[in-house]
């Protein structure tokens, strides 16, 4: 009988795996399709592979301002899927070595809650001594009101890119949306966003959205912000959208939809037998408290399962607490330290309160903006596009947000997300010591912004 049993073998459920065997415990994972779920194997690492490649193709066209001569470049759709199935089979093949390794018992099969501590699975029932972790993920689901199910593709469909769409209509301004218009217009594709609000990542910063929106139409991509898909069908010929704005109505024929809306899966699993809450309004997502427990003692969720934000880096953290209280050792997660990325070009990596979040919170506010193109690294590079904004308060310098666009942000992003984990101020990051030159420097020299002493941007 296992201490702990875990349904699901993507990142939530490793983590709690993992680390609950480090804590003492036995644990048995069930999995009814690959190992690593939908990110290592139809979603983020095979999109940010693809993404890396162009990266790589962008460079190039701009080489010789780097003083490179080089011919003519050019992608091959085919050989970068094949590159990036490689790095999704590779993870995966890790994994499916590594998880023995740690003391974990993987078993093949499709689970169901039979009781509080109780699965079937293989047509045999496993008991729990400890508690059950659902980890079981989010499944594509169905396009709004109006949209033909028949004329949409899902992004696990996309990344085949056979064939490239000469014109692809993308439903929705959020990370993976846009990641896939990069992608597109990248490999020669003209790519449409319909964006429900006033700019890409509309929950972001205001300057983070309009500095995206203008590096985005730069690459040609087009965008109907503050509008929504009012019909589409499939024809012989493509799909047949009518998009909806506050300037009326546009038609459309374009060759592919793309939706990646997502919904908790919990279909199946026999959660609401066993009193299991779900929230339906939130696409059915196991309701949890802090310590990431059910409203049955001893089932825990993490991941996709308990609804938005998507992120495999949230479930890995929310893994790792689910192991942890059901061993003993209290623990919850501060949701102010997720760091919100997208892996567009340039990059965007945000943590905290935007400013017009900490405005309504009663803050008053020093807020910075930088410039990428005053640090001498991203000069050497040649990415100087983009910028950092940092929220703080006023009167303490409390680093309450910082928002960055740029290369790299997805890293950067990481030291703010310590900061405020720490409750640094600006007084910290100002005394900190970089390398030089990194784009690090910039971190500091915000802080420095804040204090008023800033040495290599001109004062306000």
């Amino acid at each position: 009988m296992p201490d702990i049993i875990v349904i699901g073998g993507g990142t939530g459920g490793v983590a709690a795996a993992i680390r609950a065997t480090q804590l003492g415990a036995s644990v048995t994972m069930i999995e009814q399709a690959e190992l690593g779920g939908n990110c290592v194997n139809r979603n983020c690492i095979p999109l940010t592979s693809m993404l890396a490649s162009v990266e790589l193709f962008r460079r190039i066209g701009r080489a010789g301002e780097m003083g490179i001569e080089v011919g003519q470049a050019s992608l091959n759709p085919a050989k970068v899927v094949e590159r990036a199935r490689q790095v999704s089979d590779d993870l995966r093949e890790g994994l499916s070595a590594l998880l023995p390794v740690c003391g974990v018992e993987v078993v093949a099969g499709t689970a169901r809650l039979a009781g509080p501590k109780t699965v079937a699975v293989n047509g045999q029932t496993l008991q729990a001594e400890r508690a059950i972790v659902i980890a079981t993920g989010a499944r594509w689901a169905a396009p709004p009101e109006g949209i033909d199910p028949d004329a949409v593709t899902t992004p696990h469909q996309a990344m085949n890119l056979e064939p490239l769409p000469g014109h692809a209509l993308i439903l929705g301004g959020g990370p993976v949306e846009l990641e896939f218009a990069t992608l597109y217009a990248a490999l020669g594709c003209k790519a449409t966003l319909v964006i429900d609000g006033a700019y890409p990542l509309p929950a972001e910063d205001y300057d983070i959205g309009q500095r995206l929106q203008g590096a985005l139409r730069e690459q040609g991509i087009q965008m109907f912000t503050n509008a929504v898909i009012k019909s589409a069908v499939k024809t012989g010929s493509g799909v047949q959208a009518v998009i909806a704005s506050r300037k009326g109505e546009t038609e459309l024929t374009v060759d592919q939809l793309l939706w990646a809306g997502r919904r908790p899966n919990t279909v199946g699993l026999g959660l609401a037998e066993v009193g299991v809450k779900l929230d339906a309004e939130r696409g059915g997502a196991v309701v949890v408290d802090p310590h990431q427990q059910s409203s049955v003692p001893g089932i825990y969720a993490v991941g996709d399962v308990v609804g938005a934000p998507f992120y495999s880096s949230v479930a890995t953290v929310e893994g790792l607490i689910a192991a942890e209280n059901a061993l003993g050792r209290p623990r919850q997660l501060d949701r102010r330290l997720l760091p919100r990325f997208a892996f567009t070009i340039p990059e965007v990596g945000c943590v905290g309160l935007t400013e017009d979040q900490a405005e309504e919170a009663g803050y008053e506010l020093e807020v910075i903006n930088i410039a990428l193109d005053s640090n001498s690294r991203a000069g050497g590079l040649n990415e100087t596009e983009g910028g950092i904004k940092l929220v703080a308060n006023k009167k303490q310098g409390k680093i309450l947000g910082a928002h960055i666009i740029g290369h790299r942000a997805t890293e950067l992003v990481a030291e703010a997300a310590l900061a405020i984990q720490l409750e640094a101020l600006a007084e910290d990051w100002a005394w900190a010591v970089r390398v030089h030159p990194t784009l690090s420097e910039s971190m500091v020299e915000a802080g420095r912004a804040v204090l008023g002493q800033a040495l290599y941007i001109p004062p306000m």
